[in-house]
């Protein structure tokens, strides 16, 4: 059916959305209510009373982060998404040959008027010109085929989504035995920042998603714990597809950690030989500081690009969302001049700082940035904690032997030095950089004194 408000600016939210929303929520926690009893009669499944909390977690922040766009911000861009998407599956309905055509091309000014009308509706011009944009609204418009067009039955569903594809990192962190049940659920599934960004209807959960998906199959692949090895891969290429589609820079910054960590557990099979493992640790770090160059002499214009677009978006968002100021105009600067791949190592330290501990809580000048000034004050005392709390070289040590900590760290590393040089704004920071809160609070929660599962 044509949505009757198609073209207001923010998705609309009637009573029978709320009932339905309701009920589809009452099925979804019944099913997982069921889950979890069958786990826990099951020894060694103590982990599953965390469960239902976690879906419980990542829905309430779903759904706040859309009531705060729509009703605070009116508008943004989730609601632009959710525009775009609603105008594709108008168009699904009207003719879904053009609907898959639309689905397989890629987008540019003008092609709008090729498939859309006004019985459909245009998508939003700014998300429709950028591609990667506009993949989203692809695939939540798979999803309103058999969700409709509301928004909160869409924002409930990839809420659930979220919990799902987040614990399977937190059983993956398990499998390790690297920390304790409860450190490692705050640290992959209870991080409010985290939930906020990654688990509404944005690109920022998608990102997240096929994040996780990509290190579950893969350390499954692995550790021998995927029912189908091929099944695996596939899904984990899907995954990377839809990275390099939508946010390419997360594709290299995921694969690298997977490579090191994967050197890591080669390592350890011939650390017995001292001269073997050293030969293999140097061409894993040289071979990892080529790519790592490589890559950001490739990508380097590119990273200009979105440096600059973030700012220039600020500048003009009122055009862009209709007088939105969500991503708010507190600006920050690494004084970057130079893109090539020395002028951006040197820049490289200031950059992560900046993603770690930035912004702080006195920078904060918004609800949703106080929330990450506070976690940033965490962070910063569990760092002092982290160097100045016990041996630290044995600590390093234990990071380096163990395969998921490499990756964790790793990542950790890659994205922040991503998010800082390129966000500006302190609106943007908040979201490029939480996907790698979980694997950064994991590091510096580890427990030391357990023991690395081995098969």
């Amino acid at each position: 059916m044509i949505s009757a408000f198609l073209f207001l600016e923010t998705a609309p939210v009637g009573v029978f959305d709320v009932l339905i929303g309701i009920l589809f929520l009452s099925v979804l926690l019944f099913l997982a209510s069921s889950k979890k009893s069958k786990m826990r009669s099951i020894p060694g499944n103590e982990h599953y009373k965390y469960y239902i909390y976690n879906i419980y977690f990542k829905v309430f922040f779903a759904i706040v982060y859309g009531a705060i766009y729509k009703y605070y911000y009116q508008g943004g861009d989730t609601m632009a998404y959710w525009n775009g998407a609603a105008n594709l599956n108008n168009l699904f309905w009207e003719s879904p040959l053009n609907y898959w055509n639309e689905i397989l091309s890629t987008p540019d000014k003008g092609t709008e008027i090729l498939r859309f009308t006004s019985k459909t509706g245009y998508p939003p011009t700014w998300i429709y010109y950028d591609s990667n944009s506009f993949f989203i609204s692809k695939i939540f418009s798979v999803f309103m085929i058999f969700l409709s067009q509301s928004y909160l039955l869409l924002s409930i569903f990839i809420g659930w989504l979220s919990a799902k594809a987040s614990w399977k990192i937190y059983e993956l962190v398990l499998y390790y035995k690297i920390t304790s049940q409860w450190l490692g659920a705050i640290s992959i599934l209870f991080i409010p920042s985290v939930a906020f960004w990654c688990s509404g209807v944005s690109k920022d959960t998608v990102i997240l998603l096929m994040v996780f998906y990509i290190i579950h199959y893969t350390f499954g692949i692995a550790n021998k714990t995927v029912k189908n090895n091929y099944t695996a891969a596939f899904v984990s290429l899907i995954a990377l597809y839809v990275l390099l589609h939508t946010r390419s820079f997360m594709a290299f910054t995921v694969a690298g950690p997977l490579f090191i960590a994967l050197s890591t557990r080669i390592v350890q099979k011939y650390k017995e030989s001292r001269v073997i493992a050293i030969s293999l640790k140097f061409f894993i770090l040289a071979f990892s500081v080529g790519a790592f160059l490589s890559i950001l002499a490739i990508q380097g214009e590119e990273i200009s690009k979105i440096s600059n677009s973030y700012l220039d978006e600020a500048l003009i968002q009122q055009d862009d969302f209709l007088k939105n100021t969500s991503y708010g105009t507190k600006k920050y600067d690494l004084n970057i001049t130079d893109f090539t791949p020395i002028g951006m190592i040197k820049v490289a330290p200031m950059a992560i700082v900046t993603a770690f501990y930035r912004p702080s809580i006195w920078e904060a000048r918004s609800p949703l940035l106080i929330l990450s000034g506070l976690e940033t004050l965490g962070f910063m005392i569990l760092t002092f904690y982290f160097f100045f709390k016990g041996k630290i070289i044995e600590k390093v040590k234990f990071i380096q032997n163990n395969e998921l900590l490499m990756f964790s760290l790793t990542f950790a590393l890659i994205l922040a030095f991503f998010a800082g040089f390129t966000s500006i704004l302190f609106g943007v920071l908040v979201r490029i950089k939480a996907p790698l809160l979980p694997f950064l609070l994991m590091v510096l929660t580890v427990n030391f004194n357990l023991t690395k599962k081995i098969e």
